[in-house]
């Protein structure tokens, strides 16, 4: 029994008279949450008193209904039972994942991103399940239909590539305790992806001076940042990105990916790197972007509202800074392993099969270039 949050919308998770796993929703804001609270003491107190007592009806609570909404009542995945000593479940087990990714380099950022992830995505279906007696039929089918078909936060259908990779990670902590001994099966075993369709990156140079026209200052200066470098944005390099990793005497960033644990070096063009030397005279918090003083964990939420005042009207996201850094340079005849080293890709097929697709009329003017045998 407990309370928590998925997608903005308080849950409680319960086991009715037979046993079997209910997750009733109470909708969104401060009554859902006091709602579901309510409904949590019931279940709790009917459970001391008799476990055979009915489930409390929740027209016996007090609190005044949220207004209508569209939710997912119940969470209707096979129910499996529970023996004390009959192994670690997957709650258990995820836990003892995330202390191992502590003492193992990954940042904190990215463990607390999981983390919640975990708390608010997996455990709820099958957080109280016994990862021996798991199967991939019986358990983790139901786990990833369950995500290809409800909305996620934003209220729409989760996109093929966020279920996978929601997979991904189930996956990952199932592998970690085959390989520590803590468990003997992963359930995921079995498992194929479904196969993602590439995206349409429609992104150009001019709409790029659009938004960055309409952006604050500090979005403003992460794009110009992003593209100039070729950064991965967010927290794992453009955020991350310190004055201490640029060399003003050399003209060079140093850039650590935490997506692969290297270092790879990006020169910096004269324009870029004298207005560097501008705004570190400005700086307070030693980071490259950093906003009234402070560094920034994200910057989605500005970058997309500068994009709405731009009149950007289809998909756009900051990674398109990072591939039209790219396919601008290969489309000028840049050489590609060095447009591959700049990415920091440890081998150039990722940055074929990546960007090179993109090039257009790139086979014909290799052909062209053939001579004439007659």
């Amino acid at each position: 029994m407990g309370v928590y949050d998925r997608d903005g919308r308080w849950m409680v998770f319960y086991h009715d008279e037979t046993g079997k796993r209910r997750d009733k929703s109470f909708g969104r804001g401060e009554e859902a949450y006091a709602q579901a609270e309510a409904f949590n003491k019931a279940v709790s107190d009917a459970k001391k008193l008799c476990t055979a007592l009915p489930l409390p009806p929740t027209d016996l609570i007090s609190s005044p209904a949220p207004a209508p909404v569209k939710m997912i009542e119940e969470i209707t995945l096979p129910e499996k039972t529970i023996q004390s000593g009959q192994g670690m479940t997957f709650r258990e087990l995820a836990g003892k994942y995330l202390a191992h990714l502590k003492v193992s380099g990954r940042t904190e950022n990215n463990t607390k991103k999981l983390a919640k992830m975990i708390d608010n995505q997996f455990n709820p279906i099958i957080g109280d399940r016994v990862v021996n007696s798991m199967t991939y039929i019986d358990d983790m089918v139901p786990f990833i239909q369950f995500f290809q078909e409800t909305n996620g936060k934003q209220n729409r259908p989760r996109s093929q590539p966020t279920v996978n990779r929601y997979g991904d990670y189930v996956n990952a902590i199932f592998n970690f305790g085959v390989t520590t001994g803590l468990t003997t099966v992963n359930p995921m075993k079995g498992r194929k992806k479904s196969r993602e369709k590439p995206r349409d990156v429609q992104l150009t140079v001019d709409d790029v001076k659009r938004i960055m026209d309409h952006a604050e200052p500090h979005v403003r200066w992460a794009m110009e940042v992003c593209f100039s470098l070729g950064t991965r944005p967010g927290e794992s390099e453009l955020l991350a990105l310190k004055w201490d990793h640029i060399d003003f005497d050399k003209g060079i960033a140093k850039i650590y990916a935490s997506k692969t644990r290297t270092y790879r070096v990006v020169p910096i063009s004269p324009t870029l790197l004298g207005k560097m030397k501008e705004v570190k005279t400005e700086s307070q918090s030693g980071y490259v972007i950093e906003w009234r003083g402070q560094p920034i964990g994200m910057i989605r939420k500005g970058f997309r509202r500068a994009c709405e005042r731009a009149g950007i009207t289809y998909p756009v996201r900051m990674y398109d800074l990072r591939h039209l850094f790219a396919t601008t340079m290969l489309s000028k005849g840049a050489d590609l392993a060095a447009v591959s080293k700049l990415l920091g890709h440890s081998m150039i097929s990722t940055t074929t099969s990546h960007y090179y697709h993109c090039l257009e009329g790139e086979k014909e003017r290799a052909v062209s270039l053939l001579p004439e045998l007659m």
